[in-house]
């Protein structure tokens, strides 16, 4: 949808690592791959990194080291170790080990896009509590991936002038 809006996208699919001991190193192979496929892009600006669901794991490793112009977290999980905690979080396979918490400073446009019912549970997220990261909140599942979640970021990327 945002190409059509003039907007150049790049979706990246990528491939797991043949063996990861450790989710550090899980996320250092994902953190390579992703600065090679958006390096290949030849952009000249840093780009705004959108990831969804445990893809921001991927994209907040990738911040912590390089340059973007901002950040966008569609239903991320809770916080890392929520990821290893829950035993019904369908995400906790992908992570062999425990993952850290992220640190780095927000210190660029950031916003999380999620539903009503998520927002409750973000109450424990740290960029959630961070005053400096926009919360943009859609009624439900439906409306996140329809057209309210479309306006809420086309929305964002207006205000943070993109």
């Amino acid at each position: 949808m945002f190409t059509t809006r003039g907007f150049t996208c790049l979706e990246v699919d990528l491939a797991p690592p043949e063996k990861a001991e450790t989710s550090d190193a899980l996320m250092q192979h994902y953190e390579a791959e992703l600065s090679s496929h958006i390096r290949l892009t030849m952009i000249p600006f840093a780009p705004i990194i959108v990831a969804r669901g445990s893809g921001a794991l991927i994209a907040q490793t990738y911040i912590s080291s390089h340059p973007a112009s901002g950040l966008l977290l569609i239903s991320p999980p809770v916080s890392n170790a929520a990821l290893q905690s829950s035993s019904e979080a369908e995400d906790k396979t992908l992570l062999p080990t425990v993952l850290p918490e992220f640190n780095f400073e927000p210190r660029f446009p950031c916003a999380v896009l999620c539903t009503q019912r998520e927002a409750t549970a973000f109450t424990e997220n740290r960029l959630w509590a961070d005053e400096n990261v926009s919360k943009l909140v859609t009624r439900d599942e439906q409306a996140l991936d329809g057209q309210e979640g479309f306006v809420k970021i086309e929305q964002w990327l207006d205000e943070v002038g993109v």
